[in-house]
């Protein structure tokens, strides 16, 4: 009876919030979301998490296209064609000329010259990280101008964007949603109101926001100057349901048509949507790779055999199994399944063997072990928790005295960031679909490397990864990043990865086909969703 009741007032609970959202008119299709949190700006320039509206009413020079065997390909969008030198530094850009803003308003190469420009010039901007190749990029930053010498404009369609040194994963990053194009005009005229107020923050993509209710919902209407195909819902109802059990609930009674399993508890993933809804669940990779980090400075780590004997220690399969019911696949380098520079040759040779784990810690001079503290950020997900559970009791089979050690998040961060953090899980979902996102923020130099509690020491590995970006034939680079791989993670031993997981949605009875984001982020553009 006690069960009964709890389930009552959950579901009374979801019928209140769902009572919120605006009923459809006859005829309209209206496609219904539920977040777990509402986001804080619009604006990609001051955030790195809340892309969902941003993907859905700005558009990009290029984007990611998903295709149904899971592959990605780079496709144009506003941009109608592109051409790149020999020598791998200029991009020369010429837009569609039918692309208009949802006030009306052409969009041209100044728009784009303004968004780039502001990317830097802002003083609180957060999206520098992967733009500053462009030419006078950091001179911005350095303080010395406010002009960016890379964007070079020829016309209202015609513009170059120069690099620094080549990169070839640039084209990637201009189609991530820190590269939305915004409308100079608009930004001029909005100024701090851009990307709070829904009036005053205008884009050329195929939705725009109608209202916002802070902390309650949202709703998308057309773009009636939209330059492809309109979207094939007529409005999008975004309702926030900060608690699982809510969330679930909503979907249960039509208040929601794409449910994100990330949102709910995974028992009733497992019992109840993979059974009563097989039919309905939609799954996409998720480009990004779980770790079990390990700092190598740290005593006895700093040992090779100990950290083989770590990498064996841990039941990878388990883990996948027992906290994520096996959606997913073990990874034994560093790129994550589907992604840019994954190769099955570097594959298949990381094993679970807890017998050869305690052998080589005997030949370490550890064969009674050794104490090892696991870091977790009390503010991080159940499932990370259960992993160094699980972990943990691996390690003391194989005679490592392993504990786990909590921390708040500001303290977990600062521990890590100060490079003195022992061994942690960090999982790592691509920006971009490139091989340089990933080893560059781990390998690329002896500060990123100390800022993951890595303290990985060879200099000319790191070396040769800062300069892997730069290599401008494609099979010449990737070779690289194969090699680069191998050597530290085989040899080196200097990470563990776990798996690339999926990410799993369902879908309601009216929604004809969803495509999710390409790299299986929870936040999507709602123009892959087709309304029956």
């Amino acid at each position: 009876m006690r069960l009964k009741s709890v389930i009552t007032t959950i579901l009374a609970a979801a019928l209140v919030l769902g009572s919120a959202v605006p009923a459809a008119a006859d005829g309209e299709k209206i496609l219904k979301l539920g977040w777990n949190k509402d986001i804080q700006t619009m604006d990609v320039h001051k955030t790195t998490d809340n892309y969902a509206i941003p993907l859905s009413i700005f558009d990009r020079l290029l984007e990611v296209q998903l295709n149904d065997d899971g592959s990605t390909e780079l496709v144009n969008s506003i941009a109608n064609e592109y051409s790149i030198s020999d020598d791998g530094l200029v991009y020369s850009f010429t837009l569609r000329d039918d692309v208009k803003f949802s006030d009306g308003t052409p969009l041209t190469s100044a728009d784009v010259e303004a968004t780039f420009t502001r990317m830097f010039t802002l003083e609180d901007s957060v999206q520098t990280d992967f733009t500053t190749c462009i030419k006078g990029a950091q001179d911005i930053l350095d303080g010395k101008t406010d002009q960016l010498e890379g964007i070079q404009v020829k016309d209202d369609l015609n513009f170059d964007i120069v690099l620094e040194t080549p990169f070839a994963g640039f084209l990637s990053v201009l189609a991530t949603p820190t590269c939305c194009i915004m409308s100079k005009a608009n930004l001029e005229d909005a100024g701090s109101d851009f990307g709070l107020v829904p009036e005053k923050t205008i884009g050329s993509g195929a939705y725009m926001v109608k209202e916002w209710v802070t902390n309650d919902s949202m709703t998308l209407v057309r773009n009636p100057y939209y330059w492809g195909e309109p979207g094939s819902a007529d409005e999008v109802h975004i309702k926030v349901y900060p608690e699982a059990a809510s969330m679930n609930m909503a979907f249960q009674t039509g208040d929601i048509d794409i449910l994100d399993c990330d949102f709910i508890d995974a028992a009733i993933l497992e019992s109840t949507y993979k059974t009563a809804y097989a039919d309905q669940i939609v799954s996409v990779n998720r480009l990004g790779t779980y770790f079990f980090m390990m700092n190598t400075k740290v005593e006895p780590m700093q040992d090779l055999k100990v950290r083989k004997a770590i990498q064996m220690a841990i039941d990878r399969q388990s883990i996948l199994d027992s906290i994520f019911g096996g959606a997913g696949v073990l990874v034994d380098g560093l790129y994550p399944a589907g992604s840019i520079g994954f190769t099955d040759e570097n594959q298949g040779w990381l094993k679970y063997d807890p017998e050869g784990a305690k052998a080589l810690l005997a030949e370490a001079g550890y064969a009674d072990g050794f104490d090892l503290e696991l870091a977790a950020d009390s503010s991080a997900s159940e499932n990370r928790m259960n992993i160094l559970q699980i972990a943990q009791q691996n390690l003391q089979d194989v005679g490592i005295n392993a504990h786990i050690e909590s921390y708040d998040e500001s303290s977990w961060l600062a521990k890590r960031k100060s490079g003195e953090m022992s061994c942690f899980t960090s999982p790592w979902t691509l920006d971009y679909n490139d091989p340089s996102n990933l080893i560059d923020t781990f390998f690329g130099s002896p500060e990123a490397t100390k800022g993951r509690s890595i303290n990985y020491e060879d200099t000319d590995v790191m070396a040769r990864v800062a300069a892997a970006s730069s290599i401008v034939d494609e099979d010449e680079r990737l070779a690289e990043y194969a090699a680069l791989e191998k050597k530290i993670v085989e040899e080196d031993a200097a990470v563990l990865p776990l798996f690339s997981l999926q990410h799993q949605y369902v879908i309601s009875d009216r929604v004809e086909h969803f495509t999710p984001h390409w790299a299986g982020y929870s936040d999507f553009n709602v123009y892959g969703v087709t309304m029956k």
